[in-house]
């Protein structure tokens, strides 16, 4: 079994095995835009440690037998979005808006079975 190598910020290099190693991968649509971490519980002091992590050592951990999480970016946060988030005052401007159209109201219970 392989031997890996990390660095805890306050114990120093530890010694760990694959198992003891977590690997996360956010995949975006570009992978410059990904987010790699790994993960690893310090076997002397018992805290949690992530740090950031390049493809290269994605690729290491792997070889060693750590597995991999991978977690794909949906295409709705993809998307290119116009203008500032929604509002308190622009809910409620739709909520009055749709009080006075009743065609809308009609084909919503329609489709809910109503």
């Amino acid at each position: 079994m392989a031997t890996i190598k990390a660095t805890c910020p306050m114990c120093g290099d530890v010694d760990l095995t694959p198992r003891q190693v977590r690997v996360q991968v956010v995949e975006a649509l570009e992978e410059s835009h990904s987010r790699r971490t790994y993960a690893f519980g310090c076997p002397l002091c018992h805290e949690d440690v992530e740090k950031p992590a390049d493809a290269e050592v994605v690729r290491l951990l792997t070889s060693a037998g750590v597995h991999v999480d991978r977690i794909a970016v949906p295409a709705e946060a993809r998307e290119e979005h116009h203008g500032g988030p929604i509002g308190y005052d622009d809910l409620l401007d739709l909520v009055l808006w749709l009080e006075t159209h009743d065609a809308i109201a009609e084909d919503m219970a329609l489709s809910h079975g109503r």
